[in-house]
């Protein structure tokens, strides 16, 4: 098998993307404790729906082997190509209508963070406890930033829950298997196979092959099975 990892969104795309998440990021930073405007929502929303417009477009060709993304460029990057791995694991298990909406949670999955200290975002090194229980809130720090309708249920379910583990050892809820919804069991996989190929300040980027047989371990216990078996069909290059 040849394991790919997604860098083939159109440069205009995935500028584009950088752009809106930054910006996004700095509007948190100068309005602490407060939601985020509609207009940057409605703009990560439209973002969403580009990066899956292309996905959809080119197939596994969204993939290309390689990340030299930067360390520093770990936060801005890792949203985007979650959502064109998390996108194909959906195209081999859901119907296409389904797609927006899981590309949207997707794109959203992290925005919990805004709501973080960036020191702790962007820290160096391992967390230390504390640190680590004030990051294990972002998944429901991100919904408080979803404060209307705009958002589906279903892609909401992706921010609330692509941390939850299908043998319940998960968070922020502890869900076991099936408590899981579909959308944030497909995120799960995505998140730890992008995060895990990626340059980070902790830890380095391991190999795609690796990568896949992490994932393939953690099946039945980390991950669903079935959004797993989807998964190595969906990056079988």
């Amino acid at each position: 098998m040849e394991t790919q990892t997604p860098q083939a969104l159109s440069a205009q795309t995935r500028d584009r993307a950088r752009t809106l998440l930054a910006r996004a990021y700095e509007e948190a930073a100068t309005m602490p404790g407060t939601l985020l405007p509609n207009e940057i929502l409605t703009d990560l929303r439209y973002m969403a729906w580009r990066i899956l417009a292309e996905v959809v477009d080119r197939g596994k060709n969204a993939l290309s082997s390689g990340n030299g993304s930067r360390p520093a460029a770990y936060n801005l990057n890792h949203p985007i190509d979650a959502t064109v791995v998390g996108v194909l694991i959906g195209r081999e298990l859901l119907d296409d209508s389904a797609l927006e909406d899981l590309g949207t949670g997707l794109f959203l999955q992290d925005i919990g963070n805004l709501a973080l200290p960036p020191g702790l975002v962007q820290k160096e090194g391992p967390l230390e406890d504390d640190e680590w229980a004030l990051m294990m809130q972002h998944p429901l720090l991100g919904l408080a930033f979803l404060h209307d309708d705009s958002i589906s249920p279903a892609a909401k379910a992706v921010v609330r829950s692509h941390h939850e583990r299908w043998d319940g050892s998960g968070y922020p809820s502890g869900l076991i298997g099936g408590e899981i919804p579909l959308f944030a069991r497909i995120a799960a996989v995505a998140d730890v196979f992008d995060a895990v190929t990626s340059q980070r300040h902790h830890a380095p980027a391991m190999d795609p092959r690796h990568a896949v047989e992490l994932i393939r371990g953690g099946s039945g216990t980390d991950f669903d099975p079935m959004v797993v078996e989807a998964f190595v069909d969906a990056i079988d290059g």
